[in-house]
């Protein structure tokens, strides 16, 4: 803004010093409808701000919330069936191990894999070795069966079903 506004007021007064007829004139309306135009220009940029953010509130995201970690295991959330809720993790396929527990009104998802590969090559015997672990909590609705939850590994997914409480 300093950059702009310094060489505006030394025009501005070289312009007074050469023609007095602009004297007459004030030398700093043309900032004025400068600042204006800019300033019409931020409240528009404001109010499609305001737009997109209300339209993302109403969106399905907010419906349906994504979890990502580091290794890439999505979570759709907790999510209600109707006489049950589930959640499903995108863990990968593999040698893969999930441990599933809920205490307090938290449910907790540990989720572990290991990826171990021996590859003979030309210079010899290749043996890699990756481990990576994941953890999410989620709190379980007053509804919820913390006493009835199964879950299913398949086809690189973790279901996760929580009974509701009977009625």
């Amino acid at each position: 803004m300093k950059k702009i506004l310094f060489p505006l007021i030394s025009i501005a007064t070289l312009a007074l010093a050469q023609n007095p007829t602009i004297a007459k004139n004030d030398p700093f309306s043309q900032m004025d409808k400068m600042f204006q135009m800019q300033m019409k220009q931020m409240e528009l940029m404001q109010k499609q701000m305001d737009e997109m953010f209300k339209a993302y509130d109403n969106s399905a995201f907010k419906a349906t919330p994504m979890v990502m970690s580091n290794n890439s295991i999505l979570s759709s959330g907790l999510q209600d069936k109707g006489d049950h809720y589930e959640v499903v993790l995108n863990v990968g396929k593999g040698n893969v191990k999930a441990d599933v527990k809920a205490k307090d009104g938290l449910l907790t998802i540990k989720v572990s894999s290991e990826n171990k590969v021996d590859k003979n090559s030309t210079y010899g015997m290749i043996k890699s070795y990756s481990n990576s672990s994941y953890m999410q909590s989620f709190t379980l609705p007053k509804d919820a069966n913390s006493k009835k939850i199964s879950y299913d590994l398949k086809d690189g997914k973790l279901v996760v079903k929580i009974d509701k409480v009977k009625k």
